[in-house]
């Protein structure tokens, strides 16, 4: 086994606690966080601004949440 099939098994084996949303415009590719700032308005009270993007290669959109 080499080394490239070695780590397909492993990701294979990671892939059921990779708990990341899908991403909404592709549904192929999991959102990454990318930044997380307090909110504005709501940032006293504990709530952020957070930006995501879709790790997929073709598609590589954010989504702010």
């Amino acid at each position: 086994m080499n080394v490239l099939e070695e780590l397909q098994a492993v990701a294979a084996k990671l892939a059921p606690y990779d708990d990341r949303p899908a991403c909404e415009y592709c549904g192929q590719g999991k959102l990454e966080l990318i930044d997380e700032r307090p909110d504005p308005i709501f940032g006293v009270l504990g709530m952020t601004c957070r930006t995501l993007k879709c790790d997929f290669l073709e598609c590589g959109k954010l989504t702010i949440v």
